[in-house]
């Protein structure tokens, strides 16, 4: 083996490791780009709400003369991430109804926006969520779901329960039927 042999190979070998190395820096730079304008968008309640028990916070509401019901989220939208929340909507879950999703689209928020409080979100009766359903379940069992988009096109959520076990905000990566995956909960439990 001769001198040139020896100094091509070692090229060659220096070469592929900065390669791999050049690919290695611009991974993270996208991962440390995306993660500095990641949104985090959280539901504030209205001020006077006991966020610990919670039973205000969703109301059920019809209008005189108007057939239209709809859910009343007494809180304001607010992104405390760093980036913009775009596609976001909140989505209402009634476990273990595997059905009822009533849910409403909301206008995109930059870093530090807000939505003021309350909420309306339409529902749409049908046979498996009648108007029983729609008046008892603010009584019940209800999670509050954020759904939105950073600027990279990443599902991100907020997940809000009335279940004063938990707590009030619990943040994931993907929609809500990702987290529901993850942590084990199925829409039917």
């Amino acid at each position: 083996m001769n001198w040139t042999t020896f100094w091509d190979a070692a090229t060659a070998i220096g070469t592929i490791a900065m390669a791999v190395t050049t690919g290695i820096v611009i991974r993270q730079s996208k991962r440390h780009h995306r993660d500095a304008l990641k949104p985090v968008c959280v539901l504030v309640p209205d001020e006077g709400l006991d966020t610990f028990a919670r039973r205000d916070v969703v109301q059920h509401r019809e209008e005189p003369n108007n057939p239209t019901k709809f859910f009343l989220v007494r809180c304001a939208v607010k992104n405390i991430g760093a980036g913009p929340a775009v596609k976001l909507k909140l989505t209402m879950r009634f476990p273990p109804n595997p059905i009822a999703h009533p849910e409403v689209e909301l206008q995109p928020l930059g870093a530090q926006q807000s939505l003021p409080s309350p909420i309306r979100i339409p529902v749409f009766l049908h046979d498996n969520f009648n108007t029983s359903d729609y008046q008892f379940a603010p009584g019940g069992v209800w999670d509050l779901w954020l759904i939105y988009e950073d600027l990279y096109g990443n599902v991100f959520h907020t997940r809000h329960t009335k279940n004063p076990q938990e707590p009030w905000a619990r943040f994931g990566e993907g929609d809500a039927a990702a987290e529901s995956k993850l942590s084990g909960r199925t829409d039917a439990e």
